[in-house]
């Protein structure tokens, strides 16, 4: 019992998660085996399993910096980088995460089964599986990822794809991806039991893997989620707006990326330096993903996008754009304390952000992580998949979706 006991610790409670889910991770625990609890054990005694705040206090520093000497500029590089299409490489293994997912979360419950199944036809590119498999055929040195490896891919687009049902709740939305979202269609507590549901069962797909620093990893996933959604709720420090912006955009977009890469990683095998190239590629992607997607908040259009533009601002959120604008005009400060609820308030923040260039650092800072990520990739061995993990980069730098 203490061993399972330890190891339940690993999975975060107050996720808004089934019990059932407990209970299933709890019975699986019960069956791994002692070598796998020792080898846990003594990661931890030697300090490999990096204490809590490491994980949910912060974002450690990157260890890998773009080399303008070497490579020139990001575009050029991206120039050498762009006849691979990263999505056509892996679509015959992302065509198996998706088949692998429907298996997985098929349910006896109909009505669990037409909310889990609608969403996950209606599913994009799945760029988080994406990256999970790039890396790991990347750092095998073009070899295909493991049956472990893949496995990764699949949880980390069913806890994304949790987070979106939680999220549509949350923010009241009626559209994703051009579509009605779950919430819309089948009433808010459906959308909630269906992503608990999808995380108990990446939860069990997770436990299956019986390696406790993977678990670790992926389980500090959902809690984060969880940070980055209160972050949002709750007001920043005065003068903590951007730092505070890049914490909660790791919380809720990029952990998910960095995470699962690293244990991609670990489960291939690979020393630290390595384990940390593929967190670090995750990170910085996650970051840029993130930036970007703020930035077409302001750009796009709603049909371009799936989704209404100025979401977040008639949310009350301000991201980037609105908080490099407060930066260069602290009358822009009152706006984002009181959440834009006064009439005009957003009209006069759009009139600062244009005013101001802060568009411009906005791109600018996406740029900044991209060139991050790129640096990571840099690092790895030379093949398709890792071209691939650069053409990535770019097209998440000039998607406009």
């Amino acid at each position: 019992m203490f061993r399972t006991r330890a190891l339940m610790q690993l999975i975060p409670k107050g996720c808004g998660v089934l019990r059932a889910q407990r209970r299933l991770i709890h019975s699986h625990m019960e069956g791994m085996t002692k070598a796998a609890v020792n080898l846990g054990m003594k990661y931890a005694r030697n300090g490999l399993l990096e204490s809590d705040d490491y994980y949910t206090n912060g974002i450690p520093e990157c260890q890998f910096k773009f080399d303008h000497e070497k490579y020139g500029s990001i575009t050029k590089l991206f120039d050498s980088h762009r006849h691979v299409d990263p999505f056509v490489h892996v679509q015959n293994d992302l065509q198996g995460v998706t088949e692998c997912i429907k298996d997985i979360v098929g349910s006896d419950h109909k009505v669990l089964n037409t909310v889990a199944s609608y969403f996950i036809e209606a599913a994009g590119k799945r760029v988080r599986p994406a990256i999970v498999l790039l890396v790991a055929e990347s750092l095998h040195g073009g070899e295909l990822p493991s049956e472990e490896q893949g496995r990764i891919a699949q949880i980390s687009e069913m806890i994304h794809t949790a987070s979106l049902l939680h999220d549509d709740v949350i923010d009241k939305s009626d559209t994703r991806r051009g579509l009605k979202t779950i919430n819309k269609m089948f009433g808010n507590k459906m959308a909630v039991l269906g992503g608990d549901f999808l995380l108990a069962r990446a939860s069990l797909t997770l436990a299956r893997l019986k390696d406790p620093v993977v678990i670790e990893l992926m389980s500090t996933i959902i809690e984060h989620l969880v940070k980055g959604e209160l972050m949002q709720i709750h007001k920043a420090e005065p003068g903590n707006g951007i730092s505070n912006y890049i914490t909660k955009s790791y919380y809720k977009t990029a952990s998910l990326m960095a995470n699962s890469c690293k244990s991609a990683a670990i489960l291939g095998g690979h020393e630290d330096r390595v384990q940390e190239l593929a967190y670090e590629y995750g990170k910085n992607l996650g970051l840029a993903f993130q930036v970007v997607d703020d930035l077409l908040d302001f750009e796009s259009t709603s049909d371009a996008l799936g989704k209404p533009t100025l979401a977040d601002i008639n949310a009350g959120l301000a991201t980037a754009p609105v908080l490099y604008a407060a930066q260069n005009f602290p009358e822009v400060q009152p706006l984002i304390d009181r959440k834009f609820s006064q009439v005009g308030d957003v009209q006069l923040a759009l009139h600062y952000v244009e005013k101001s260039g802060a568009l411009g650092e906005t791109r600018t800072l996406a740029t900044s992580f991209a060139e991050s990520a790129v640096a990571a990739a840099c690092e790895m061995p030379e093949c398709t998949a890792r071209s691939a993990l650069i053409a990535l980069v770019e097209r998440v730098l000039l998607r406009n979706r």
